[in-house]
């Protein structure tokens, strides 16, 4: 059988090393919920999996918390790269403050009764003079929208440096890494 091999360009090897002990201390930590839920036992995705079906960008339900502390949730685009979620977006937008005062953030792409992965971590921003700014670009075809943003200078990406993550196929052997 013929795998697609993770790109280099957009992973480094230890980048995709750190993430999969993360998500294996991600599992052992999750709570008798979580646990029943997702029964991660055999049916957890692997850092090289989750590389290979992000490979693309890919909707997600992403969270911040407001200065009430109240959640807000919105629908939107991530890339994977260098195995962290990155979501472009308009600096001047309300999760870009949110983030800047709070910077706890939840992310969650799912599809129901195939695949679920669930983010919990830190956010930051990053603008154009970040070393990995140019790669995001390259790897992000936002359209329009961003192309405006980006012509404005008004465009950033909210890194999310993970504390928790995890992952659950319903067949993980249908995610080749």
């Amino acid at each position: 059988m013929v795998r697609p091999a993770v790109n280099a360009d957009r992973h480094h090897a230890d980048d995709l090393a750190e993430l999969q002990r993360l998500l294996e201390a991600s599992a052992r930590s999750a709570g008798d919920a979580l646990r029943e839920t997702f029964a991660p036992q055999g049916h957890m995705l692997s850092a090289l999996q989750l590389a290979a079906y992000f490979d693309r960008t890919r909707g997600f339900a992403f969270a911040t918390v407001t200065a009430k502390g109240e959640p807000r949730v919105a629908p939107v685009g991530a890339v994977f790269y260098r195995a962290k979620f990155h979501i472009p977006t308009a600096a001047y937008s309300r999760r870009v403050a949110d983030v800047r005062e709070r910077n706890s953030v939840s992310l969650t792409h799912f599809v129901l009764g195939s695949v679920a992965v669930i983010v919990h971590g830190r956010a930051v921003v990053l603008s154009e003079v970040d070393p990995d700014f140019g790669a995001l670009d390259v790897f992000h075809d936002g359209g329009t929208w961003w192309r405006e943003l980006r012509a404005k200078r008004a465009g950033v990406y909210l890194r999310v440096d993970a504390e928790r993550v995890y992952s659950w196929a319903a067949d993980p052997l249908a995610f080749p890494a």
